[in-house]
């Protein structure tokens, strides 16, 4: 027996057709199976030989949060994290960030995990400590947004409106299901329907992930965690820039937008007297002005035994000045989530080692 959901669309169609069955109905089940209907026995618009077949070959899975928590930090609606124990042990995270403004402003934005783990090791992310498992299955991430949006309906009344792959892992080594996955919460055919356009998909810099991206004729957006535009500097805490350097970056990311005339959103970590300094600003609007791009400046939240610090407001408003005086468009996202370790970089599913994780050393802070 094999799980349906664990299943790319193009594999499940060849499996109808070892099975003699025409390679259509595949999307007939599987807006079934979206719409909650787990038996094929109730799949009634379906001929009841093949409802055998498939009772006989497959089951579907359904994703089941081992454990839900929610934020304090504000009144109108809270921050919630949901812990998934997957069919084989392991673990994963999954965000749920409320913006309602008024009662016709209401963005609900969900954070999605894409592998169990993360390989590239970034030294301020929780998740990269915890070391790359395996990647996730279509249906295990298309589930997190299942049960997110009944939780959502149920408690809030509110649908999902945004969605980012920020959760845990790096989305590019999982292109195939990420992208099949983001073909279901965006087709008609199935409830999700979320708008391309409101879908970012955020990678460390793996410049093949991009260019295959870039090639696709997806409509969905691109963010890079850049965190520093000086390259010996983003060596010392992101080991993928080892792999891929910021002149091979640079080029991909004007190719990219050569072909979907887009804007890059540049995500980058402020982080206390490493990457905060002037030197830095300029070395990130030097980059930024390659392609156009928006700035999205995070602060650090603190994870256990690692000893970064966050930037000061002084030193955050000094650094995004250089960036405006250059005619660069830069925001600060409010990190969501802290006190439940939801927010940027703090998702892991199991402690950090007690061993004390030196960071690197502070320099060029001028």
């Amino acid at each position: 027996m094999q799980d349906l959901k664990s299943l790319s669309l193009t594999e499940f169609q060849n499996a109808l057709t070892a099975l003699g069955e025409p390679s259509f109905r595949a999307e007939q089940v599987l807006e079934w199976v979206y719409r909650g209907v787990t038996e094929f026995s109730e799949m009634t618009n379906l001929p009841k030989l093949l409802r055998q077949k498939l009772s006989e070959n497959f089951f579907v899975s359904h994703l089941t949060p081992s454990f839900v928590s929610g934020s304090s930090e504000i009144e109108r609606a809270q921050t919630v994290k949901f812990l998934f124990s997957l069919d084989d042990g392991k673990e994963i995270e999954t965000v749920l960030i409320p913006d309602f403004k008024s009662e016709t402003q209401k963005r609900l934005t969900i954070c999605v995990s894409s592998q169990v783990g993360c390989a590239m090791a970034c030294k301020f992310c929780a998740t990269g400590y915890m070391g790359f498992t395996r990647n996730l299955t279509v249906g295990e991430i298309v589930g997190q947004v299942e049960v997110a949006a009944q939780w959502a309906q149920t408690h809030w009344h509110q649908r999902i409106t945004n969605l980012v792959f920020m959760g845990m892992g790096e989305p590019m080594l999982n292109f195939e299901r990420v992208m099949e996955a983001v073909y279901v919460l965006t087709s008609h055919r199935y409830p999700f329907q979320i708008g391309e356009r409101h879908i970012t998909l955020s990678t460390v810099g793996i410049v093949s992930g991009i260019e295959r991206l870039a090639e696709s004729e997806s409509k969905i957006n691109l963010a890079v965690s850049l965190h520093s535009a000086i390259e010996e500097k983003r060596r010392d805490f992101m080991p993928v820039a080892h792999q891929f350097s910021l002149p091979e970056l640079r080029k991909v990311l004007t190719t990219y937008y050569a072909k979907k005339k887009r804007e890059i959103f540049i995500e980058y970590l402020l982080l206390d007297g490493i990457n905060d300094g002037e030197e830095d600003a300029k070395a990130l609007v030097k980059f930024a002005r390659s392609v156009p791009s928006k700035i999205n400046l995070i602060d650090y939240n603190p994870i256990a035994n690692i000893d970064y610090q966050r930037t000061s407001e002084a030193r955050k408003e000094k650094f995004r000045a250089v960036l405006h005086e250059a005619g660069l468009f830069a925001s600060v996202r409010r990190s969501r989530g802290k006190d439940i370790d939801a927010a940027c970089g703090q998702l892991a599913t199991r402690s950090i080692s007690t061993k004390r994780i030196q960071p690197i050393s502070k320099r060029n802070t001028k």
